[in-house]
């Protein structure tokens, strides 16, 4: 498993023109938009009725967020995560920060609600696959993929994170192939933070897009928020989710950042069971008020059956799922069907 380049399965906003009215004649609320970019990545802020001052503190409080965070948990350029990993490749534990700890805390009910196919202990795998240098959100075609005896051999030897352990802000690992990514949990911990922030500054009308994946707080006056959930196998728009409060709505899919080589492409969602990409789903999306859940639950889902996600998502407490298979079937249990209410449903199987 590894970071789920999501960019075009969420549809962002749609339907900003068609706000209801404050009253009478007078005009809707305005929309403000701001925002920044991180490692290439673009975080867009959408604010309704929101004073410019509240505007522009929320906007550097939330910049103030993600870059650094982005930059400790890097997961092979230096940061703070990567003098982790070599200290407990060296000495089989290590000091972490309150981050990395929390991050650790978040991924076990995902792992285990997954039977071990969402993993962040795998980042020698991923890197072995050849994705830590593959540009994000572009297929590389420089090098082979792993050969069947390194795969073997890797399982062989295979981490988890049943060989994790916390004592206090001490991690203590019992296989030192143990080697973090926790790029597949860091995009909705982000939002998470971000929500938080701008939260206590005032902000009460929100919608945070991270470049694929939306978070939301309140709603647009009377109004939810109103969010398309684009067709992974192409352009077109699944369905919508209405929405408000504090929500976050994240998807994963295989469609873009991949290894193309001598003809054969391999997506870069790696499942750590059997060491290779996972060939069950096209794309996924999760609806819950947790933004790190939702964004991890997402990538945990790409590797499992419908019937396996169901189960997922009842034993994590999910809002709601909706899933597109590898040949072409969608899925979508009771909470996404709920949440899309009267929405073009497609070609619907119920889970």
């Amino acid at each position: 498993m590894t970071a789920p380049d999501r960019r075009r399965f969420l549809g962002g906003l749609v339907g900003l023109a068609t706000l209801p009215w404050a009253s009478g004649c007078q005009r809707p609320a305005p929309i403000t938009e701001a925002g920044f970019m991180v490692f290439g990545q673009t975080w867009t802020l959408r604010f309704h009725d929101t004073p410019a001052k509240q505007v522009n503190a929320a906007t550097r409080a939330a910049e103030a967020i993600v870059e650094p965070l982005y930059r400790r948990l890097h997961p092979w350029k230096e940061s703070e995560l990567t003098r982790l990993n070599q200290q407990l490749a060296e000495r089989g534990e290590a000091r972490a920060g309150r981050d990395i700890r929390e991050l650790i805390r978040i991924a076990r009910p995902i792992h285990s609600a997954s039977d071990g196919r969402f993993d962040p202990s795998i980042g020698r795998l991923i890197a072995l696959w050849g994705f830590h240098a593959a540009p994000r959100g572009k297929s590389s075609q420089a090098s082979p993929p792993p050969t069947e005896a390194a795969l073997e051999n890797w399982l062989a030897h295979a981490p988890s994170m049943d060989d994790v352990h916390l004592e206090g802000d001490l991690v203590v690992v019992s296989n030192r192939r143990v080697q973090f990514d926790f790029n597949a949990l860091a995009e909705g911990f982000a939002a998470g933070r971000v929500l938080d922030a701008i939260g206590k500054l005032g902000v009460t009308d929100c919608l945070l897009d991270s470049g694929g994946d939306i978070y939301t707080l309140g709603s647009v006056g009377a109004r939810q928020w109103r969010l398309g959930i684009r067709d992974p196998r192409g352009e077109g728009v699944l369905g919508g989710v209405s929405t408000r409060g504090r929500r976050a709505l994240c998807s994963s899919g295989d469609y873009q950042r991949r290894i193309q080589y001598r003809g054969e492409s391999f997506g870069h969602i790696i499942d750590p069971l059997t060491a290779r990409p996972t060939r069950a789903n096209t794309g996924t999306t999760v609806l819950d008020d947790n933004p790190a859940l939702a964004d991890g639950a997402a990538t945990a889902l790409m590797l499992a059956t419908p019937e396996q996600a169901a189960g997922m998502a009842r034993q994590l407490g999910l809002d709601g799922t909706l899933i597109v298979t590898q040949n072409g079937q969608t899925w979508r249990d009771p909470g996404m069907a709920g949440a899309m209410g009267d929405s073009p449903p497609g070609d619907w199987r119920a889970l």
